[in-house]
C-alpha cells in the first residue's frame, strides 16, 4: 500500500468480501478521526449504503457497546437488549423477521463488532456486519472467517495511521521551519504574513489571522490575516484582555460557534462567533503568542464546518507556531529600539559636531581681533609683562579652536583631495619643525631616514602631515630633559608604519583605554600639568582609519610610549607632486 487511495481501495475490497464471500448482507468499515468513528467503506444494498455512509458516532459510544458486548475471539457481539434505547435510535437497524423458536435465529436488534487495533493496542476503527447468512447467528468457522478479514482492515488501517503520521510529521516540520524562517524577513509585518500564510497551508484553515502588541509602549500594533486580508474590524479588542487575564500560558483554547459559555473568553466570545459566522467557520482556535512568559500578541485559526478536530501533534504544532512568532516579535521590537538609539545617537553626534563648528567659528572672530590688538599694544608699550599672558593664552586658544573645528570636520568626513604623498618627507619636515621645541627643552630628536628613497602612500599630505606632526609633538612635549624622541619608518611589501618612541613620562593602563577619546585628559599629575586640548590623538586616529591605516600605542608608565602610524604603501614609481 502506497498511498490513501491504496487504503479506500484495499477496505472497500474487505467490505465487499464479508458480503460476496461469507454472505453477509451488510458490512461497514468505520475510521476514527480525532474521538469520532466516521463510516467511509459500506457494502451492501445501495438504500443502505447511502444511509451509512459518512455516519458520524462518538468513538465513546462504541466502546462502551463494546465493554457490554460477549467476546467472541476479536469480535464483539451484543444481543439484542443489551443496547441502549438512545443507541437504537441512533443505530441502523434492518427489517427483519425472527424465527422466536430459534435461539440460533438472527435478530434485527442484534450487533457484531470487530474493533480495529494497532499493534501498540491504540483503536483505529470498527467494523459491523449485520444480516448475516441464513438469517443466523455466525458459527465458530463463520467467526474466524470473518475474523481474518477483520484482521485485514486492521492492518490496512494501521499501516494508512502509520504512513499518516509520516506525513503529518514531515507536513508540520515544513510549518515550523518556514515560520522560523520568518523571522529573517526584513519586516515583522512580512515576518507575521509569511507565518499565517505557512500556518493556512498546513491546517487547511478557513481563516487565519495573527495580532501584534507593543512591548514596554514599543513597537507597532501590527496584523496579518490570509486568505481574506487582515483589516483593524477583524482585531477583537477583547480578546486581548481575555489573554491577560489567564493564570497559565501558552495554552490553545477552542471555541465553536454557538457555544454558549466559554470560561477562558468571557469578554470576546459573542465577537469571535460574529467573526466565525463572517468566514463561514464553525470552531476557532486561539493561541497566544508568548515570550519570555509575557503575552505579545495572539493567533486566531478559524476551521470550516465539518473540518476535523485537530490532532494532539497539530496542537502541540500550533502552541510552538505561538512560541516562535512570540519569539520574532519580541526579536523585532529589540531591533527596532536599537535602531531608534542608533538613529538619536547619530543625531546626537551629528549635532554635537554642528554645536562644536558654530561655536568654534563664533570664537575665532573675536580671539583673532583679542590676539591682533594685543600684539600690537605689545609693539608700541613693549614693557608692559601682563601682554606676553595675554598673547601666549590666547595663542593657545585659538589653538583649541582649530583643533575644534578640525575635530568637527573629521567626524563629518569631510571629503578631501588625496594624491600620491612621500611619507619620508613628511618625518623629515616635522622633525625640522619640531627641533627647536625637542633642543629648548633639551630633548633629542632624530629620525632615521629609511635608504629606499621616496616611500610613497595615497592621501591627503595636510591630514597626514598633521597625524605625524601630533605624534612628534606629543612625544617632545611628554619627554622629560635629557630624554630621546626617536622617530623610525619599517616598510614592507604592503604597508609602510612610522614609529615615535620616546622614553617620556609613559601612559597607565587605565589611561591607554581612552587615550583616543575625544578631550580625554590623563590621570597622570605630571601630563595634566602640561597644557593639552585631549583633542589631538582622536583628530590622529580618525585621519589614519580614513586613509585605510591604524593608529597604534604602546607604553609603559614612568618608562616611555611607541605610537606606531601604519598606512598602505603605495608603488613608487608613482610620481610624487
Amino acid at each position: 500500500m502506497n498511498s490513501s487511495t491504496d487504503t479506500e481501495v484495499i477496505l472497500e475490497e474487505i467490505a465487499h468480501g464479508v458480503v460476496d464471500v461469507l454472505g453477509y448482507g451488510v458490512a461497514a468499515i468505520a475510521r476514527l478521526e480525532g474521538d469520532t468513528l466516521v463510516m467511509t467503506n459500506v457494502a451492501g444494498p445501495p438504500e443502505v449504503v447511502a444511509q451509512i455512509l459518512n455516519r458520524r458516532t462518538p468513538a465513546e459510544q462504541i466502546l462502551d457497546e463494546f465493554r457490554q458486548a460477549d467476546r467472541w475471539g476479536i469480535l464483539r457481539f451484543v444481543p439484542a437488549g443489551r443496547m441502549s434505547e438512545e443507541r437504537l435510535r441512533a443505530a441502523w437497524i434492518p427489517e427483519l423477521e425472527t424465527d422466536t423458536q430459534d435461539p440460533d435465529a438472527w435478530h434485527p436488534e442484534h450487533a457484531l463488532y470487530a474493533p480495529l487495533y494497532s499493534a501498540g493496542g491504540e483503536l483505529l476503527g470498527n467494523m459491523a456486519v449485520d444480516l448475516p447468512a441464513d438469517n443466523r447467528v455466525p458459527s465458530i468457522d463463520d467467526r474466524e472467517l470473518l475474523e481474518m478479514f477483520a484482521v485485514q482492515a486492521g492492518v490496512a488501517l494501521s499501516n494508512a495511521r502509520e504512513r499518516e503520521r509520516l506525513t503529518d510529521r514531515v507536513r508540520l516540520d515544513r510549518m515550523l521551519t518556514t515560520v522560523a524562517g520568518s523571522g529573517t524577513q526584513h519586516g515583522l509585518a512580512q515576518a507575521l504574513g509569511q507565518a499565517v500564510a505557512a500556518v493556512a497551508e498546513c491546517l487547511g484553515t478557513a481563516q487565519v489571522w495573527a495580532r501584534t502588541f507593543p512591548i514596554d509602549a514599543q513597537g507597532r500594533e501590527l496584523g496579518a490575516a490570509t486568505p481574506r486580508p487582515f483589516t483593524p474590524e477583524v482585531d477583537v479588542p477583547q480578546l486581548r484582555d481575555d489573554l491577560r487575564a489567564l493564570e497559565t500560558l501558552p495554552v490553545l483554547i477552542e471555541l465553536g460557534v454557538d457555544d454558549a459559555d466559554a470560561p477562558h473568553l468571557p469578554r470576546s466570545r459573542e465577537q469571535l462567533q460574529e467573526r466565525m459566522r463572517a468566514i463561514h467557520a464553525d470552531r476557532m482556535v486561539v493561541c497566544p503568542l508568548v515570550s519570555q512568559d509575557e503575552l505579545v500578541g495572539y493567533a486566531v485559526l478559524g476551521f470550516a464546518r465539518h473540518s476535523r478536530a485537530m490532532t494532539t501533534g497539530e496542537a502541540d504544532a500550533v502552541l510552538e507556531v505561538g512560541r516562535l512568532l512570540g519569539q520574532i516579535v519580541r526579536a523585532s521590537r529589540v531591533l527596532e529600539t536599537e535602531q531608534r538609539l542608533v538613529q538619536e545617537l547619530r543625531e546626537l553626534a551629528r549635532y554635537r559636531s554642528e554645536l562644536i563648528a558654530t561655536i568654534s567659528h563664533e570664537l575665532k572672530t573675536p580671539l583673532t581681533a583679542i590676539l591682533g590688538h594685543a600684539e600690537l599694544i605689545a609693539d608700541r608699550q613693549p614693557d608692559l609683562s601682563s601682554i606676553d599672558a595675554i598673547i601666549r593664552n590666547a595663542q593657545r586658544l585659538g589653538l583649541l579652536v582649530s583643533n575644534l573645528l578640525h575635530y568637527s570636520r573629521i567626524q563629518g568626513r569631510r571629503e578631501t583631495v588625496r594624491r600620491a604623498v612621500d611619507l619620508a618627507e613628511l618625518c623629515e619636515a616635522s622633525v625640522d619643525l619640531l627641533g627647536i621645541r625637542a633642543k629648548q627643552s633639551n630633548v633629542s630628536l632624530a629620525f632615521t631616514t629609511p635608504e629606499l628613497g621616496p616611500v610613497v602612500v595615497f592621501g591627503d599630505p595636510e591630514e597626514l602631515a598633521r597625524v605625524i606632526d601630533n605624534m612628534v609633538d606629543n612625544a617632545v612635549k611628554y619627554t622629560p630633559e635629557d630624554g630621546s624622541v626617536t622617530v623610525a619608518m619599517a616598510v614592507s611589501d604592503h604597508e609602510v608604519s612610522v614609529e615615535v618612541t620616546d622614553t617620556g613620562i609613559g601612559i597607565s593602563s587605565a589611561d591607554q583605554a581612552h587615550v583616543f577619546s575625544a578631550f580625554h585628559r590623563s590621570t597622570n599629575p605630571n601630563a595634566l600639568s602640561i597644557p593639552g586640548t585631549g583633542l589631538g590623538l582622536p583628530i590622529a586616529q580618525r585621519i589614519a582609519e580614513s586613509h585605510g591605516g591604524t593608529l597604534e600605542l604602546t607604553s609603559q608608565l614612568g618608562v616611555g610610549s611607541t605610537f606606531r602610524f601604519t598606512l598602505p604603501l603605495r608603488s613608487s614609481r608613482v610620481p610624487v607632486d
